[in-house]
């Protein structure tokens, strides 16, 4: 055998043991994947995290609602807003004026139909007042004068009432109640302009309201946790007074019935008092 013939022979048993050594190899790491519990492990791991996002892409995770308590649904805050001119017409006075009022309330729902509540509130008003009477000017004939007086006045009160539902609308959206409340306050005047001299006025420091009155209430419900309220306190009756305490002179005390035919003469007359005639609003909420 010649030498480039032995040189051929021993170059193809290199090539077999080499094709032999790389298959012993891939035979060998087939055996231990099998039986190696970490890999087996591993390919399990992936699998599972390819199934849990396929199924987080088709499936929508709910979180619970904590649901509201019983005490909660049943208590209610609110507020109402009044903000309105007037006019009064007397025999010998003239008075025109606007009022502003802002009451927030709290309140609990006893049963369906009946609320009991409570309005603690502030007003400011600003009035102005024209008197007119007859004397003698000083040619000793008889004329009428007038006199202008500016008064402010600062006032709190305090509001218990009840409520009743007498009719419910349009799936308990709207609303038509009966309210009867009782109420105290103060009132703080300042004259700030004019003459005082034989008005109520004249000395006064401060008055004490107080009285009873039942009227009707129109409520709107938006949605679970806000509802418009409105008072007709314009066909309301009841009882209503006053004590004026007098720096240098004994108290007086002046009491009114408030019925609706009279509210109602008043109204036509425009003639009508702030406070008692006119519409107040406001929004109650529920928790």
């Amino acid at each position: 055998m010649t030498n480039r013939s032995i040189k051929k022979t021993r170059t193809m048993h290199k090539f077999y043991l080499i094709i032999a050594a790389v298959m012993l190899c891939v035979a060998t790491a087939k055996a231990q994947s099998d039986s190696d519990p970490l890999a087996a492990g591993a390919g399990a791991v992936a699998a599972v995290i390819g199934e849990t996002r396929t199924a987080s892409d088709s499936v929508s995770v709910e979180v619970p609602v904590k649901p509201i308590p019983e005490w909660k649904k049943k208590l209610y805050y609110g507020y109402n807003f009044d903000i309105y001119f007037h006019h009064d017409s007397k025999a010998n006075a003239k008075e025109n004026g606007w009022s502003i009022a802002l009451e927030p309330e709290v309140g609990w729902k006893l049963k369906e139909r009946i609320y009991l509540g409570m309005r603690v509130g502030g007003s400011y008003q600003d009035t102005y007042t024209t008197y007119s009477y007859v004397d003698k000017d000083s040619n000793g004939d008889e004329k009428t004068f007038t006199e202008d007086l500016r008064v402010m006045r600062g006032t709190w009160s305090v509001t218990p009432y009840m409520r009743y539902r007498l009719k419910s609308m349009f799936n308990d959206k709207l609303g038509i109640w009966l309210e009867a409340h009782l109420y105290t306050g103060m009132e703080f005047p300042r004259v700030t302009s004019g003459n005082v001299s034989g008005t109520d006025y004249d000395g006064l420091k401060y008055s004490v309201t107080y009285g009873c009155q039942v009227s009707p209430v129109i409520t709107y419900r938006f949605n679970r946790k806000s509802t418009f309220q409105i008072f007709f306190s314009i066909i309301s009756f009841g009882y209503s007074g006053t004590t004026r305490m007098y720096a240098d002179k004994g108290n007086e005390y002046t009491n009114d019935i408030i019925i609706f035919s009279g509210k109602l003469k008043n109204l036509l007359a425009n003639q009508f008092t702030p406070g008692l005639y006119g519409l107040k609003f406001g929004v109650q909420k529920n928790f």
